[in-house]
């Protein structure tokens, strides 16, 4: 069982599968009701940090036991922690023998805040729209409440030449958008897309992701006369009936990455062609045009869409690359082997980002200082 179902058992979110899957465990050991009591314990009480000592990853082992590591990393002993904000679990695996420093760094509040809702609309004469919470913009077609983008639900069979918006979402920021045909976008930080306005009757509705991450919940062509949703991208193409899909595109990132969640998808780069199903994640190498196509845990790659961080395994370097887009800050390393050792770990992205780099800094792995905005891990 995955530990989000004992937060979304906390926070009273289960659904009828979900709820039987958590009984289940519930039910198998006394152990495993103590650390359920343990984890709501610790969120009613507001502890900002506490050390689990039978802690997730150690219940998990035992249930399903994994091959040593035959490497020169030790298996840690799992150790937990438990923030106050949204009850968040966090785990170390596969750490390094490194010796173990705790430094507390000084932070100002005011100079580093978590991302919020805005984005820059650049409309078809070139003229910038500046969308934030607090900010309406609005015009026959189209409407922002500073947090969202609508525009009105129409295809016209009559346009000769289609006219694009652009929607460019900056270093800490998100925005959401429903485009005219319906199909809602979700954008993250440090994005780019590229839309029509009006989508022409009898032709494929086409998007671009110039770079960023979307997710994509896209309506039904059966809605629009057969039509097909494509979303381009310099390097590769989706063609999609309708469906759920994300795409990560970063300009710094050696490959793309395509997850879809429900319905299927269509993948082109001009050389090869493959269909993802519910479940399956796409990996194109832009150096070498390779694509690789593996199964993935949904949740962890949508769960910005939903406001959590949510990294499973992931190298310290990888985090902070999503950190380092949220909170519009730069990270440095000070030693080069730090950037492999991997976490997992869920965090609220409303967070102060000194309790995520502290609760990092608690397995006596890594150390951090701040400077202004710049992060130094070491």
């Amino acid at each position: 069982m995955e530990f989000k179902l004992i937060l979304k058992k906390i926070n009273e979110e289960l659904n009828e599968e979900e709820m039987a899957i958590f009984n289940k465990w519930y039910n198998e050991s006394e152990e495993h009701r103590l650390f359920f009591k343990r984890v709501q314990e610790n969120r009613l009480k507001g502890k900002s940090i506490v050390d689990i000592k039978s802690g997730w990853d150690a219940i998990s082992t035992r249930i399903n036991p994994k091959r040593k590591s035959k490497g020169n990393f030790k298996i840690a002993a799992a150790i937990a922690a438990i923030l106050v904000v949204g009850s968040i679990l966090f785990v170390l695996d596969n750490r390094p023998n490194n010796p173990k420093v705790n430094i507390t760094p000084m932070l100002d509040q005011n100079s580093i805040l978590a991302g919020t809702d805005r984005a820059i609309l650049t409309l078809e004469d070139g003229s910038n729209v500046v969308l934030e919470k607090g900010k309406e913009y609005k015009t026959p077609n189209i409407f922002s409440n500073g947090s969202q983008l609508v525009y009105k639900n129409a295809s016209d069979a009559k346009i000769s030449t289609t006219i694009y918006n652009i929607l460019t979402i900056p270093r800490g920021g998100q925005f959401y958008i429903v485009l005219a045909d319906g199909t809602q976008v979700w954008l993250n930080s440090d994005s780019k897309l590229k839309y029509p306005k009006t989508f022409k009757e009898n032709a494929p509705r086409q998007v671009e992701l110039i770079y960023g991450e979307a997710y994509f919940d896209v309506t039904p062509s059966s809605e629009h006369k057969g039509s097909e949703f494509i979303v381009e991208h310099r390097e590769q193409r989706i063609n999609v009936l309708g469906t759920e899909f994300n795409i990560k595109a970063y300009q710094e990132e050696e490959i793309i990455a395509t997850t879809l969640v429900e319905g299927k998808v269509a993948l082109e780069n001009g050389i090869t062609s493959n269909h993802l199903l519910p479940g399956q994640q796409a990996i194109l190498n832009i150096e070498n045009k390779q694509i690789s196509i593996n199964p993935v845990d949904v949740y962890n790659e949508v769960s910005w869409k939903t406001g959590f961080f949510s990294f499973k395994n992931k190298s310290l370097e990888d985090i902070t690359k999503v950190l380092s887009r949220w909170y519009d800050i730069e990270v440095i390393f000070a030693r080069e082997d730090i950037k492999q050792i991997t976490f997992t770990g869920v965090f609220k992205k409303v967070q102060d980002i000194n309790e995520i780099l502290k609760s990092i800094e608690s397995t006596n792995e890594v150390t951090y200082s701040i400077n202004q905005k710049t992060i130094t891990m070491k």
